[in-house]
C-alpha cells in the first residue's frame, strides 16, 4: 500500500476593514432610523452606518468629551477626586480625618452645632 503524500493547501488570509462593535438596542434602533431618514432619496449611494458615525465622530469635541467622562464617574469617584484635590490643595490627610471634615461642614451649613 502506498501512502499519498498530501501538501497542506495554503490559505490566503483576508484582511478585513470593520471589526464588530457592541452598542445597546437603543442605539442601533436610533442608529437605524437615521439611516432610513438619509436613504430616502432618488438617487446616490445609499448611506451606510460607518458614514453616520464618522460624521458623528468628527463632530466631538473637547466639552463633549470631558462630559462622557465626567457622566461615567460614580459618587465614590467623584469623592476619591474631591479627596486629592483637598490634599493638594491642604496637605495629606487620612480619608477618615476628610469624611470628618465632610461631616462638620454639613452640620455647620445645616445649622445642627
Amino acid at each position: 500500500m502506498e501512502q499519498e503524500k498530501t501538501t497542506p493547501q495554503t490559505t490566503k488570509k483576508v484582511q478585513l476593514n470593520t471589526v464588530p462593535i457592541r452598542v445597546h438596542k437603543t442605539t442601533a434602533k436610533a442608529l437605524k432610523s437615521i439611516l432610513t431618514k438619509l436613504n430616502r432619496k432618488p438617487l446616490g449611494r445609499k448611506v451606510k452606518h460607518d458614514d453616520v458615525i464618522q460624521k458623528s465622530l468628527s463632530l466631538l469635541n473637547d466639552e463633549h468629551i470631558e462630559e462622557i467622562k465626567h457622566a461615567t464617574l460614580s459618587n465614590s469617584d467623584r469623592l476619591e477626586i474631591a479627596y486629592q484635590e483637598y490634599c493638594k490643595a491642604n496637605g495629606q490627610v487620612t480619608k477618615d480625618e476628610y469624611f470628618g471634615l465632610l461631616l462638620m461642614q454639613n452640620s455647620l451649613s445645616q445649622g445642627q452645632l
